[in-house]
């Protein structure tokens, strides 16, 4: 049986294990129809997350040149999230090939973990419901007072946590964000295509690891050439 590179992987969630983008823009939405504005596409909406949604928000209010004071902000904010809070699996769902590449890593026996920049309560809900029977070692989103990818921070404490050097972990993620994590925790990465973000922008990072498909990362992940 092929062993993997390293020890552990974690998994970046949205645009990596599962498609998050229809509810996350339907969120959206709530707080461009309180302002009137027009709905926000698919295509748009993956331009703007990855650094949380509290930033993508705002993000996505400056494409539309519309600023708000901060209070109405906080305004849009909350209606946002208290409509994702409800609605946060409507259409999401694991990617093709994700359910039986997680099954086959745990039986490697290699160690599983998510880190996303989505609030932390949210990526544990998400996780729980979509990919329920992984015994998943990490499932860390982001929590007030503590920092966000791409530092490093998340990473030292999931290394810390399970034993681990950092060498011996590779993190996997869709996004510019994901390949400045781990070079700046000093792990190895995997970038997947099939996310949030063009491949060719994915492919201008240097040194970047691109993969198109789920064989081709599992292939990835053993060092299959």
């Amino acid at each position: 049986m092929l062993k993997p590179l390293q020890k552990a992987i974690l998994f970046d969630m949205d645009g990596t294990l599962i498609d998050t983008i229809e509810d996350i823009r339907s969120a959206f939405n709530v707080a461009f129809s309180l302002e009137g504005l027009p709905p926000f596409s698919v295509t748009l909406t993956k331009q703007v997350v990855g650094r949380g949604l509290y930033t993508a928000l705002k993000s996505a209010l400056s494409y539309y040149d519309h600023p708000v004071e901060e209070a109405r902000f906080t305004f849009l904010y909350h209606s946002m999230m208290d409509h994702y809070q409800a609605h946060y699996a409507d259409k999401s769902h694991p990617y093709e090939g994700i359910l039986p590449l997680l099954d086959r890593l745990e039986r490697s026996g290699i160690t599983l973990g998510i880190l996303s920049n989505k609030e932390d309560v949210l990526t544990q809900k998400i996780a729980q419901k979509l990919l329920p029977r992984y015994s998943f070692a990490f499932v860390r989103g982001l929590v007030e007072g503590f920092p966000r990818k791409p530092d490093r921070y998340a990473i030292d404490l999931f290394c810390s946590r399970q034993g681990v050097n950092v060498s011996e972990l590779c993190y996997i993620g869709d996004s510019e964000v994901d390949y400045q994590t781990a070079q700046n925790a000093g792990c190895s990465h995997i970038l997947v295509s099939w996310g949030f973000r063009p491949k060719e922008e994915l492919q201008a990072l240097p040194g970047s690891v691109v993969v198109d498909t789920v064989d081709e990362l599992e292939d990835a992940i053993y060092g299959v050439q």
